[in-house]
C-alpha cells in the first residue's frame, strides 16, 4: 500500500469562524521545519483542492478519540476509500513521515493533553502531490466549520478569479 509523506499539522483557532471565512485565519499551522512545507507547497495544495472542489466529500472514518470525537476526512470522492484505508493503516502501524503528524495519537490521546503522550492537533492536511493527495482531516466538532470555510474560500476567492487565471494557477500548482 502507498504511504503518505507530507502531512501539515494544525489547530483550529476558535470554535467559531473568524470574521473572514478564510482558511488561514481559522487554522493555525504548526511549523513543520522542512523545506517541503515551504516554498509555496501549502498555497499550491490549496489551489489544487479549489480547482477540484466539486469532487470533494466529507467521509466519516470510524476512528474515534478517547473523548468520543471522530476523525473526519475531506477528500476527493474517487479516492475516499483508498485514503481512509491508508489513514487506518497509518494509525494502526505508524511509519515515518517527513515530519511528525500526531494522527497516530487520535485513538489514544485526549484532546488538549499537553503531556508528551498528548495530542494538541485537531487539523491535518496532506499536501502530497499524488492524485490521492490534497486531503484534509479534522476532529468531528470542527468538520462543519472546515467545510463552511472551504466552501466560502471556493466561492468568494477561487471562483471570483477569471477562468483563465484559475487554470493557470492550477497548472502552476502541479510543479514544485
Amino acid at each position: 500500500m502507498a504511504h503518505f509523506w507530507l502531512i501539515q499539522r494544525g489547530r483550529f483557532v476558535t470554535d467559531k469562524p473568524a470574521k473572514s471565512l478564510n482558511i488561514d485565519q481559522n487554522i493555525s499551522y504548526d511549523y513543520m521545519g522542512s523545506a517541503e512545507f515551504e516554498w509555496g507547497a501549502i498555497p499550491k495544495a490549496f489551489r489544487r483542492m479549489m480547482y477540484h472542489f466539486h469532487k470533494y466529500v466529507t467521509v466519516h472514518t470510524g476512528i474515534f478519540s478517547p473523548d468520543g470525537e471522530e476523525l473526519i476526512l475531506f477528500c476527493k470522492n474517487e479516492y475516499a476509500d483508498l485514503i481512509l484505508s491508508m489513514v487506518k493503516e497509518f494509525i494502526a502501524n505508524p511509519y515515518s513521515l517527513k515530519e511528525y503528524s500526531e494522527l497516530e495519537k487520535i485513538p489514544v490521546a485526549k484532546n488538549n493533553d499537553t503531556s508528551w503522550r498528548g495530542r494538541v492537533t485537531d487539523f491535518w492536511w496532506n499536501i502530497d502531490s499524488y492524485e490521492y493527495g490534497d486531503w484534509m482531516a479534522c476532529m468531528s466538532p470542527k468538520a462543519d466549520l472546515l467545510v463552511k470555510i472551504l466552501t466560502a474560500d471556493h466561492a468568494d476567492w477561487w471562483m471570483s478569479k477569471p477562468e483563465e487565471e484559475r487554470d493557470k494557477e492550477y497548472k502552476d500548482s502541479l510543479r514544485w
